[in-house]
């Protein structure tokens, strides 16, 4: 009897950390990537996009921060702009309003990964993330607190979108 209870307790033991190991895979962290992994689906970019593309992804679950624009505070939607495109040898403007009334408005057949998307979530233009191709964007969130991953192909962003716009 003292046996089984021992055979059963290193079962139940192994079972606990098979489900905690599943599940870690499940955490939203775990689809976080590395920019290592990410700089060869935009070998094909000219070397400024491919600068903003492992800027932006370096970033990614950085805290989201009213103001900021540098990884070491935190991030705001168009401060992250701002540092990534002048880690790439890019001056824009501060704001994602001025972000959006000085970038060359593209179409969606001419989105490429490193152009800005902008949003509408209040009364005026008050959100931009930069374009990473299969349609998805980096933005610094306000609602997750970080900088983060979306689908362009969500009802929220389809809903709030003002235009396509880039610096390069």
């Amino acid at each position: 009897m003292f046996e089984k209870l021992i055979i059963n307790k290193v079962g139940i033991y192994t079972l606990i950390t098979v489900v905690i190991f599943s599940l870690s895979a499940c955490s939203p962290r775990s689809n976080i990537q590395t920019s290592s992994q990410y700089t060869n689906n935009y070998t094909s970019l000219s070397p400024q996009r491919q600068q903003l593309m492992k800027i932006a992804h370096q970033n990614l679950g950085k805290p989201y921060k009213w103001g900021g624009n540098n990884p070491q505070e935190g991030f705001d939607c168009s401060g992250l702009m701002v540092y990534s495109h002048q880690q790439s040898g890019i001056t824009i403007p501060r704001t994602a309003a001025q972000q959006r009334d000085a970038s060359q408005t593209l179409s969606r057949s001419q989105l490429m990964p490193g152009d800005m998307i902008f949003f509408k979530t209040g009364r005026k233009t008050n959100h931009v993330g930069i374009y990473i191709g299969n349609d998805e964007f980096i933005h610094a969130s306000t609602s997750r607190k970080q900088v983060k991953k979306d689908k362009l192909s969500y009802p929220y962003w389809q809903r709030n979108f003002v235009k396509y716009g880039s610096f390069l």
